[in-house]
């Protein structure tokens, strides 16, 4: 099964990468839903396909925007040049698109979510007309997953973690009347996450500050469906994908690397173990930014209970991303690039691709002149010395070595 995820631009690519993604998605400056997005230049996405494929990791690229006819006149050069960067499929929604990606190029398609492919029927059009891989409607679950794959014989993507859209399919058009921007040709600023009174009556009521409710009711949890891997692995889901091209990179590094133990886990080991293992993992996806979680419709359809009503997960549980490991000089010193402040007195916690946690006390850091800091600011080179790491415990000694590209977070304080 391959493990999809998230690329929102050059740095987070490398961080899915290297901490265990079989594959990334990812955009170029047009034609994708995602234009908040830091997304690809054309010399940034040559190097990341590039160094995917150094790393045995396919590269999806982004099609996905409903265009009209003027923009598919530029998109023929644009897709010539992802075939000759050496991309691995690109994902499309329009039927226009896919005939342009069609008629300039070899390039695999998948369809993606936005076309809203939900049933036996759909899927075998699709298929017909030339899709490879079918990234199924949220509003699928599982069971019916297993039967579009059974009896259509194509490849299925599911999406298993990350935050969701409450409209059909992510076809939502809030962002048109509140921002005056097209959520459907990569312009949604996400005004679903505001809080909305719905007013349940009679508009013209004096009392109707009564008969309304305050609340996110627009908004969805995020989806984990980490629990439900062996139904995945049962149902032979060939790709679970991760949301978030717009996290950071620890949200990157957390949830790839959770994803990637899990089917090394069920890979390796008896089917008794799974449950007591999965829940683990569940628990490391608790310590990142998250509205709650929900399983959305993978089991049974949406209710009430995915609706996000402002819970969000404490900071006494969760954290922050302190920024990225740039050079290590083995069992002296190693340089972070910041990316938010923090105090000296603290305590970081490097993740190691392997999942490991280093911890890193920041007394005794250093600028590059090395002059003492006492408060580090985001945008910052700092050195740390070295921590003392008893590796003779460990299974596989490589595994609690700290290496360039590291993620390194740091626990949120309570305001208390």
């Amino acid at each position: 099964m391959e493990l999809l995820a998230p690329a929102g631009n050059l740095d987070k690519l490398k961080t899915a990468v290297l901490y265990g993604a079989n594959a990334v998605y990812l955009a170029g400056q047009k034609f994708s839903l995602r234009g908040a997005s830091d997304n690809f230049s054309d010399t940034e996405l040559v190097e990341g396909v590039l160094f995917a494929r150094k790393n045995n990791c396919k590269t999806y690229v982004t099609l996905n925007a409903f265009l009209h006819d003027q923009e598919l006149k530029e998109l023929p050069e644009y897709v010539i040049f992802l075939e000759k960067c050496g991309v691995d499929a690109v994902i499309v929604s329009d039927l226009g698109v896919m005939t342009v990606v069609q008629q300039n190029s070899k390039l695999p398609l998948h369809l993606s979510t936005q076309a809203s492919c939900l049933n036996v029927n759909s899927a075998k059009l699709w298929k017909s007309l030339g899709a490879k891989r079918l990234v199924l409607g949220r509003e699928v679950s599982l069971e019916e997953a297993g039967i579009i794959r059974k009896e259509v014989g194509i490849e299925v993507e599911l999406f298993i973690h990350g935050s969701m859209c409450m409209a059909y399919s992510g076809n939502c058009t809030i962002s048109n009347y509140t921002a005056g921007r097209d959520s459907n040709r990569g312009g949604c600023v996400q005004s679903c996450r505001f809080s909305y009174s719905a007013i349940t009556d009679d508009f013209e009521s004096a009392d109707v500050s009564q008969e309304h409710l305050s609340s996110s009711l627009m908004s969805s949890k995020d989806l984990r469906g980490m629990d439900l891997l062996p139904e995945f692995i049962k149902i032979g889901v060939d790709s679970i994908k991760v949301e978030g091209r717009m996290k950071s990179s620890l949200y990157a590094a957390t949830t790839t690397s959770a994803y990637a133990r899990a089917l090394k886990w069920c890979n390796s080991t008896s089917q008794q173990e799974w449950p007591e293992k999965l829940k683990e993992l569940s628990g490391i996806l608790e310590k990142i930014p998250h509205r709650g979680y929900t399983e959305g419709s993978l089991k049974n359809p949406a209710d009430a209970e995915s609706i996000y009503l402002g819970e969000r997960n404490s900071r006494n549980s969760s954290y922050e991303i302190a920024g990225t490991v740039m050079e290590v000089v083995d069992g002296k010193s190693f340089t972070l690039l910041t990316q938010n402040s923090f105090e000296s007195g603290r305590t970081l916690e490097v993740l190691t691709f392997e999942g490991k946690v280093i911890e890193v006390c920041t007394d005794e850091m250093q600028d590059i002149s090395r002059f003492p800091v006492i408060k580090a600011k985001p945008s910052r080179l700092l050195r740390f010395p070295y921590p003392q790491i008893d590796s003779s415990t460990a299974e596989n000694p490589s595994s609690s070595r700290i290496e360039p590209m590291n993620v390194v977070r740091l626990q949120y304080v309570s305001a208390d």
